[in-house]
């Protein structure tokens, strides 16, 4: 198991340098401005992509050992297709981004849904080397064709989502290639799924990550709104930031559901979600603290003068961070064990609290205001789930936290893994 997180923690490691060089690039040769425009045209694909995973998303990895997985495919896609479409254009008319952008929010929505349908199928089967694969040929597609743009001098946003969209249909057709498994005709699973139990499973699966993922981007629309479009810049960069410092949380989480969702002991699989927690804990603050200590002025010059104090937003992240560390493996330990109403109770508990804490812009138009409102929001989501998670196992606090044994095992098994 540790083998697959190193193994998705290093190609996420190398994934996030790709995404993080395009957004130096973005805000050093575009600006704050156009780095909020092409922010809220990502949230919207992102948006998409996350009422598409109602049908094709993680409730995939607990159904795909349990139903035929061509079935489930036929439903994704079809889904896909209507979702991407209605979703772009509901929130162009609804002003959430510039309308003008419309057909290539669209396009790219599709090609990342109709992917991310075979990549959840992929982790449903544990086949966490092509998930992985695909993650890093996308990140590097984008990254080489969106130079090729750079070079050329075309810094419009356009010239990112080109990049964008031939990377998302880059990952399509190698997915389709890695599933091919899934059409043939002696698959063990003759059991059919109806769309009754897809979307049953799904909606509650995507609620909960929809309003996690608003609980934290609400305030991007509170800020465009109270504070300007070239602050939103700042935010969503600072945001984009503090989540690369959380991969290896991330990565731990991802096969938390993997592992749990084809797991049959119950209490193996509590255990082994507790042994997950400790670790993503005990990495997680490494690595934010680090991030806390990195000076200002270095920040200021990657990222340019636009950027100035951007530290000061970062810190104010960062709690909240560290909360999602253990937030993200009990989630997607419930999502293994198909207990999605849990997930879908505390995404909305986390936005309720970011959408009231919002009236605070009415009092203030302090840059500190977003950040300290996404942690509040992070922390109260991991409250609730810490509290329900110890109740259940008859667990005290104290056995979250990481000891000197379990710092030892991790360095051991990181330095054995490393010759």
């Amino acid at each position: 198991m540790l083998k697959n997180i190193t193994g998705t923690f290093f190609t996420r490691i190398i994934v996030s340098v790709l995404n993080f060089a395009i957004i130096i690039i973005t805000a050093k040769l575009m600006g704050a401005e156009i780095r909020g425009s092409i922010s809220l045209c990502m949230l919207a694909v992102a948006i998409a992509g996350l009422i598409n995973e109602i049908i094709g998303g993680p409730a995939v990895v607990y159904l795909v050992p349990r139903f035929n997985n061509s079935s489930i495919a036929k439903y994704a896609y079809l889904w896909a297709v209507v979702i991407s479409v209605l979703s772009s254009l509901l929130l162009g008319l609804f002003n959430f981004y510039d309308v003008q952008f419309f057909p290539l929010v669209a396009a790219c929505s599709l090609m990342l849904c109709l992917g991310s349908i075979h990549q959840f199928i992929l982790l449903g089967h544990q086949k966490i080397k092509a998930f992985n694969s695909i993650a890093l040929i996308q990140s590097v597609i984008l990254f080489l064709v969106f130079m090729s743009f750079i070079f050329q001098k075309q810094y419009q946003i356009q010239s990112y989502f080109y990049a964008l969209l031939i990377a998302y249909a880059a990952a399509f057709l190698l997915g389709l290639k890695y599933t091919s498994f899934v059409w043939k005709n002696d698959e063990n699973i003759t059991q059919k799924p109806t769309l009754k139990i897809l979307f049953n499973n799904g909606i509650l699966t995507q609620l909960a990550s929809l309003t996690h993922l608003m609980s934290s981007r609400v305030t991007f629309y509170f800020s465009s709104h109270f504070l300007s479009l070239a602050f939103v810049g700042v935010l969503s960069t600072a945001l984009s930031i503090t989540e690369a410092a959380m991969l290896f949380s991330s990565s731990v989480a991802l096969i938390t559901a993997s592992t749990v969702s084809n797991e049959t002991d119950k209490l193996k699989a509590a255990s082994t979600a507790l042994k997950l927690i400790k670790l993503s804990l005990l990495i997680s603050f490494v690595i934010l603290f680090v991030l806390s200590v990195f000076p200002e002025t270095l920040m200021s010059t990657i990222f340019g003068k636009d950027f100035s104090g951007i530290k000061i937003i970062i810190l104010t992240l960062i709690p909240g961070a560290l909360a999602n560390s253990i937030s993200q493996v009990i989630s997607h330990y419930y999502s293994g064990l198909g207990k999605f109403k849990i997930n879908a109770a505390v995404g909305f508990l986390s936005l309720a609290v970011s959408i009231f804490a919002g009236i605070l812009y009415l009092k203030t138009s302090s840059i500190l205001l977003p950040g300290f409102i996404i942690s509040a929001s992070a922390i109260v989501a991991m409250i609730y789930f810490v509290r329900l998670f110890l109740k259940e196992h008859h667990w005290k606090a104290h056995q979250l936290l990481p000891n000197k044994a379990d710092v030892k095992l991790v360095f051991e098994k990181f330095k054995n893994k490393l010759r």
